[in-house]
């Protein structure tokens, strides 16, 4: 039997994809957990019927993610940008959602969206540390499909 040098197996161990960093999918990671908990709030302008009456409602705070172009110049009411690529502990987009659920800073607020969990919280860190990449996604194209929400908290 051949002796494999020691070198050679470290070698190709961290070589392995399974080592690898992997780098996350802003459309197939990260947008789901925006849709799912903020675009309820922060989308664009519609139409909604209730008691025979329309009226039109408008994203709160003027703030649409449900584009790219929405996110990256969203900005709070310091007029700072909501989400800075590279720097997550300036990004208030992570940081509202690492409040404690009773502060009324923290987003989405209670009752109202699924809750990130930590999971969530430290794959959106990674995502925004490693430059907030949006690959090739520019929009949702139906912004509107797929927001309700049962009022159960992922596990």
């Amino acid at each position: 039997m051949k002796k494999i040098p020691y070198c050679a197996i470290l070698l190709t161990l961290s070589s392995s994809p399974l080592l690898a960093e992997d780098k996350v999918d802003f459309e197939k990671q990260i947008y789901p957990l925006i849709k799912t908990s903020c675009v309820t709030c922060h989308r664009p302008a519609y139409d909604e019927t209730k008691d025979g009456q329309t009226r039109t409602k408008k994203p709160k705070a003027g703030i649409i993610f449900s584009t790219k172009e929405g996110i990256l110049t969203a900005k709070g009411e310091d007029e700072k940008l909501v989400l800075v690529p590279g720097d997550a502990d300036k990004s208030r987009m992570l940081q509202v959602t690492l409040l404690p659920i009773d502060d009324d800073m923290h987003f989405p607020p209670k009752d109202k969206a699924p809750q990130w969990t930590k999971i969530d919280q430290e794959l959106f860190a990674k995502w925004i540390k490693s430059g907030a990449d949006f690959g090739s996604w520019t929009a949702d194209p139906a912004p509107n499909e797929g927001l309700e929400w049962d009022g159960k908290e992922k596990p």
